[in-house]
């Protein structure tokens, strides 16, 4: 069973939706290193590399599925967020 944590996943989708570590790492207020080193635990814990390091970054094939796993607990935060009454919090 996969166990990735929840800042692991929020990197992940920085990435992708930044397209490099060091743009990713400035949205995250976070060193380009730990995002580095967040992905590599990720691909480590999944045995199989997410990401290709292109520019821009893309995912592989099980990347996606890490992706659509990440936007997903994304949507769920939100959702719980709302509900709480805490949407400007999300």
């Amino acid at each position: 069973m996969l166990n990735f944590q929840t800042e692991q996943l929020r990197t992940f989708l920085a990435v992708l939706e930044h397209g490099t570590f060091d743009a990713a790492a400035r949205a995250l207020h976070v060193s380009a290193s730990a995002v580095s080193q967040r992905i590599k635990a990720m691909e480590q814990a999944a045995g199989q590399v997410l990401l290709q390091r292109t520019t821009p970054i893309h995912a592989t094939a099980p990347g996606t599925i890490v992706h659509k796993l990440a936007r997903q607990l994304r949507q769920l935060e939100a959702d719980a967020a709302a509900e709480l009454g805490l949407a400007d919090a999300a």
